[in-house]
C-alpha cells in the first residue's frame, strides 16, 4: 500500500477511515451531472491540455467585500457545452470563450471564509482542484451570499455553468445589473442543485456589466453536515455569451459486406470531425477500416471535433456492425432456418460473435464426453500452449488427453482440438486483421465433423481460446454447440499486482496466482519487488538509525553491494535471477505478462539500509527515500535496472517494466527530473519494452512536459494524479484507484467491496467521495485496470495471515473484475 503521511496528507487516512465506518467503498456515493432542467449533461474531455495561468490579486478591502482581478488566461476559443444522445446520434451544443476569463473581468464576493478561499479562485479556469475555490463566511445568522463578476463593460450573457463544491444552496438566483445597484433576475431556483456541475441556459440572453450568483438560503440538514457548514462554496463559475452552435452528429450506419471503411459523420462548417477510436479496436482500427464479422456486433465509436485549431472529444456513439455475410432467410416465413435457430450458446457463456451451424451432418450439438480427445498443433511455438491445455483438459474431463504435432500435410482427425495461428486475410497489409492481439476464433465442428479448431494471431490469443473452450465445455456439460464463435477483450490491461517487498511471498504462490489469472483471461501480474514498513506507522525509537532497522525487502537476487560487501538482496526470501526469468517465461505460456516493479525513489529502505548516505537526511520518516540531490542515487537506480535489462536475461521475457515513482516527499522538481532521467535510461537500455509507473505528476506541481508520452501511468490516488489531467496531457492511463481496487489483508482494505464492483465499478471510471472522473471507453489510451494487494500487515486479530489467506483475498473479486475487463 502507498504510504500515508501525517499532516497535510492525512486526508488519505480519513478517506480510508470513511470506508471502514460506512462498511463500503468510497465509490458508493455516485457523482453525476445534470442540466438545470433535469436533463443529463455529458462531460466532454479536452483533447488538448489547456494551460491555466495563475490569477493575480489587486488587493483586499478592509470590509467583508473583496475585489480581485483575473488575469487573462489561455483558454479554448470555443468548447463543447453539451453532447447528449438523441435518436439520430449526438446533439452537440457549443459555446465561445468564458467571459470571466477575459482580461477585463473582475470577481467580487460578499464575504470569504479566508485567504485560501477567495472569490478569484472561482474564476481561475480550474474547476477540478478543490483547493482553488471560493467559500463565503460560515455564518449561521446570515445565509445571504453572492459571487459577482464585473466585466468592465456591458456584455451579452446567455449560458452559465456552476461547479458547486457543496450543493447546499437551497434558494438562489442568477442576477444582472448595469450599475451594481438595480438588479434583475435572469433565473431563479427554489431547490438545491441535484449535482455539483450545473448547466443553465437562459430563456433569453441578457445585456449587463455585472452578473452574480446570489444565494439567499442554504440547507440545514444533519445527514449531509450542511447544518454545521452554512457557507456557500463554488469551485468555478463560467459565463458565456450564448450557445453558439447546435447540430447533430449522426450515428454512422455500417452496411454488410467485406473490406468496409467507416464513413465519418458530417458536421457544419467551420467544424471538422475525425475518428478517435473504438472500444473494440479489433472491429474498427484507427484508419477506420472495419474487420469482417461473422455476426452482428455492437461497438462504441469516438469522434473528435475541430475548429480554429482547437480539438475536443465527443462522448462515444454506439452503433451496430452487421455480419459481413447476411444469413439467407425464407422471405415468405421471414425466419432463420430451424437448424440454425436451434443452436445457441449455453447460459452463462457469451462471445462477441457467434455464427451457429454445423458441418454436413447438420447437427446442432455434439457429445464430446465419450470421445478420445487429442490436442494437436503444427507450429512449434504452440507446443507449450498445447501441453498446458492438454493437462488442464485431462483434469477437467478425468481422462488422458494426448498432445501431438501434426505434419504440414496432415489433417486433424475426429476428436482433435487443433491449435493454429490465424493466417492473414487477403494481402494482410491493407486491411485490419481480425481478432487483434488477444482475440480468438473457435470453430466447433462447423467445417469438419468431430474437429474443433482454435485460431488466433498470437500465442496469447490461442491460450484465451483454450480457456474459453474449457469454460464452454463446463457450461454445456460436454454437449458442445456447432458453429463458429469469435471473442476479444475490450481492455488491453487486465491485471492484478502483489507487494512481495513488505513480506516474504513464495514463488509457489506467484505461480498459483498466475494460473488463476490465466483461467480468467487476465493478462497482467505486477510484482512489486521492493518495499519496507511504513515508517510513520511503525514502532521505533524515533531516530534515523532506528528507522533504518525497520523491515525492508528486495526480493530479486542482485549483485549490487556496498563497499562492506552488504547486498541489497533480502536474505529471508529472494528469487534468483534464473528462477524469476523462468517464472516470466512460464507465465507467458499461460497468457500472463509478469510486470516486474522496482520502486524508487521512495519505498527504498532496502537500498538506503545498504547505502545510508544516499537516503534523505533530516526527518527519520524519510530515510526510505533517495536523496535525489546526490548524483550517486540516480547512478544506483540505473545500475540496478542495468543488471536485469542488459547484464542478464532476467527481464527478457516480459514486454513491460514498472519503475515505481510514487509518494516521494523530497524536492519535487528533482523528483520529476529523476523520472525523466530514469525512464529515458530504461527506454534506451530496453527500447522494445513498455515503461509503466505510478501516477504522481499532479501533486508535484512541476513541469512534466519533457516526459515521454509512451509511459503508462497507473492511477492509484486522484490527489497524486488527476486522471483527466494525465489523459488530456497525452498519457495512457491504468485504473488502480485505492478506494475500489486496493487490498490490504488485516488492514482497512481487507476485502474488496464485491457489491460495488458488481453493480457500479467500470474500468474507465475513477470514483471517489469527492468527485467522479470518466475517461472515454473508446480511447486507446484508457488501457484498463489492475487491482493491488499490499502486505502492510503480517497478522489479523493476532493470527498470521497465511499465503492461503492472501490467495483467498485475491481470488474473491477476480471473477467480477475479469468479466468487466474483458467486456
Amino acid at each position: 500500500m502507498k504510504e500515508k503521511k501525517a499532516g497535510k496528507d492525512s486526508g488519505r487516512l480519513l478517506h480510508a477511515d470513511r470506508r471502514l465506518e460506512d462498511g463500503k467503498s468510497a465509490g458508493d456515493k455516485s457523482v453525476g451531472r445534470r442540466h438545470a432542467n433535469g436533463k443529463h449533461a455529458v462531460r466532454v474531455s479536452k483533447f488538448l491540455q489547456v494551460t491555466v495561468l495563475a490569477a493575480g490579486v489587486l488587493g483586499m478591502s478592509a470590509a467583508s467585500q473583496s475585489m480581485t482581478k483575473i488575469s487573462e488566461k489561455e483558454q479554448p476559443l470555443w468548447q463543447v457545452w453539451s453532447a447528449e444522445e438523441c435518436d439520430a446520434g449526438l446533439t452537440v451544443e457549443t459555446v465561445g470563450e468564458n467571459l470571466i476569463l477575459q482580461k477585463k473581468a473582475k470577481l467580487t464576493a460578499d464575504s470569504e471564509e479566508g485567504k485560501d478561499f477567495r472569490a478569484m479562485y472561482a474564476g481561475d479556469g480550474n474547476h477540478t482542484d478543490e483547493t482553488l475555490r471560493w467559500s463565503s463566511e460560515n455564518d449561521w445568522e446570515n445565509n445571504d451570499h453572492w459571487l459577482m463578476a464585473d466585466f468592465g463593460e456591458p456584455v451579452s450573457i446567455g449560458a452559465v455553468r456552476i461547479y458547486w463544491e457543496r450543493t447546499n444552496a437551497k434558494s438562489y438566483a442568477l442576477e444582472y445589473s448595469q450599475d451594481k445597484e438595480n438588479w434583475q433576475q435572469a433565473s431563479v431556483f427554489e431547490e438545491a442543485p441535484e449535482q455539483k456541475e450545473q448547466q443553465i441556459v437562459l430563456n433569453e440572453p441578457v445585456e449587463a456589466r455585472y452578473f452574480r450568483l446570489h444565494v439567499t438560503d442554504v440547507l440545514k440538514e444533519e445527514s449531509d453536515l450542511s447544518l454545521y457548514y452554512q457557507n456557500v462554496s463554488v469551485q468555478e463559475l463560467e459565463v458565456y455569451g450564448q450557445l453558439e452552435d447546435c447540430f447533430v452528429v449522426e450515428t454512422p450506419v455500417i452496411e454488410a459486406g467485406s473490406r468496409r471503411t467507416l464513413e465519418l459523420p458530417t458536421v457544419p462548417e467551420p467544424y471538422s470531425i475525425s475518428f478517435g477510436g473504438a472500444d473494440y479496436d479489433v472491429l474498427v482500427n484507427m484508419d477506420g477500416k472495419i474487420t469482417d464479422t461473422i455476426a452482428d456486433t455492437q461497438v462504441e465509436l469516438g469522434f473528435i471535433l475541430e475548429k480554429d485549431g482547437e480539438m475536443q472529444e465527443l462522448p462515444g456513439i454506439q452503433t451496430k456492425i452487421p455480419a459481413s455475410e447476411r444469413v439467407e432467410v425464407d422471405r415468405e416465413r421471414e425466419e432463420v432456418p430451424e437448424a440454425l435457430s436451434a443452436v445457441t450458446l449455453p447460459e452463462g457463456f457469451t462471445a462477441m460473435e457467434w455464427k451457429p451451424g454445423g458441418a454436413s451432418t447438420g447437427a446442432a450439438h455434439s457429445d464430446w464426453t465419450t470421445r478420445f480427445i487429442r490436442v494437436v498443433y503444427r507450429d512449434e511455438e504452440l507446443e507449450r500452449t498445447a501441453q498446458l491445455f492438454a493437462t488442464e483438459l485431462s483434469g477437467q474431463l478425468l481422462q488422458d488427453v494426448s498432445v501431438e504435432k501434426l505434419a504440414d500435410t496432415e489433417k486433424p482427425a475426429e476428436g482433435d482440438i487443433a491449435l493454429n495461428f490465424r493466417k492473414a486475410v487477403g494481402d494482410g497489409k491493407e486491411w485490419t486483421q481480425t481478432l487483434g492481439n488477444e482475440g480468438y476464433e473457435l470453430n466447433l465442428e462447423a467445417e469438419s465433423p468431430g474437429v474443433i479448431s482454435i485460431s488466433a494471431r498470437t500465442k496469447r490469443g490461442v491460450r484465451w481460446g483454450c480457456v474459453a473452450l474449457g469454460q464452454l465445455w463446463e457450461k454445456s456439460e460436454g454437449q458442445l454447440p456447432a458453429g463458429v464463435l469469435r471473442d476479444y477483450p475490450a481492455w488491453s490491461v487486465r491485471g492484478f499486482g502483489i507487494d512481495v517487498g513488505r513480506r516474504p511471498v513464495s514463488l509457489e504462490l506467484l505461480y498459483r496466482i498466475a494460473e488463476e489469472l490465466s483461467k480468467h483471461q487476465m493478462n497482467t501480474l505486477q510484482i512489486h519487488l521492493n518495499d519496507n514498513q511504513i515508517i510513520s506507522q511503525s514502532d521505533y525509537d524515533g531516530t534515523k538509525e532506528g528507522a533504518r532497522q525497520l523491515y525492508a525487502g528486495f526480493r530479486l537476487e542482485s549483485d549490487v553491494r556496498n563497499k562492506a560487501g552488504q547486498s541489497i538482496t533480502s536474505q529471508d526470501l529472494y528469487y534468483s535471477k534464473e528462477e524469476f526469468a523462468q517464472f516470466i517465461e512460464d507465465a507467458a505460456v499461460m497468457g500472463v505478462e509478469v510486470v516486474p516493479e522496482i520502486d524508487t525513489p521512495a519505498h527504498s529502505l532496502a537500498l538506503t539500509k545498504v547505502f545510508p548516505k544516499l537516503g534523505l537526511s533530516g526527518d527519520p520518516e524519510s530515510v526510505d527515500q533517495l536523496d535525489l540531490s546526490n548524483p550517486a542515487a540516480q547512478k544506483l537506480a540505473e545500475t540496478i535496472w542495468s543488471e536485469y535489462l542488459t547484464e542478464s536475461d532476467t527481464f527478457s521475457g516480459t514486454g513491460t517494466v514498472h519503475i515505481g515513482m510514487d509518494e516521494y516527499f523530497g524536492n519535487q522538481k528533482a523528483f520529476v527530473d529523476y523520472m525523466k532521467a530514469l525512464s529515458d535510461y530504461v527506454a534506451e537500455a530496453a527500447p522494445e519494452k513498455t515503461i509503466r509507473m505510478w501516477g504522481s505528476l499532479s501533486k508535484t506541481g512541476q513541469d512534466y512536459s519533457g516526459l515521454s508520452r509512451k509511459i503508462q501511468l497507473q492511477v492509484w490516488d486522484t490527489d497524486w494524479t488527476d486522471p483527466q489531467e494525465m489523459y488530456d496531457a497525452g498519457f495512457s492511463v491504468i485504473n488502480s484507484l485505492s478506494s475500489s481496487l486496493y487490498l490490504i489483508p488485516g488492514g482497512g482494505y481487507d476485502r474488496l467491496d464485491l457489491d460495488f464492483l458488481e453493480k457500479k465499478w467500470q474500468p474507465n471510471v475513477f470514483e471517489t467521495q469527492e468527485r467522479t472522473w470518466e475517461l472515454p471507453r473508446w480511447s486507446s489510451r484508457m488501457l484498463g485496470a489492475c487491482y493491488m494487494l499490499w502486505n502492510d500487515y503480517a497478522s489479523q486479530d493476532g493470527n498470521e495471515i497465511t499465503e492461503d489467506g492472501l490467495f483467498e483475498r485475491f481470488a474473491e473479486p477476480l471473477d467480477i473484475l475479469a468479466r468487466k475487463l474483458w467486456k
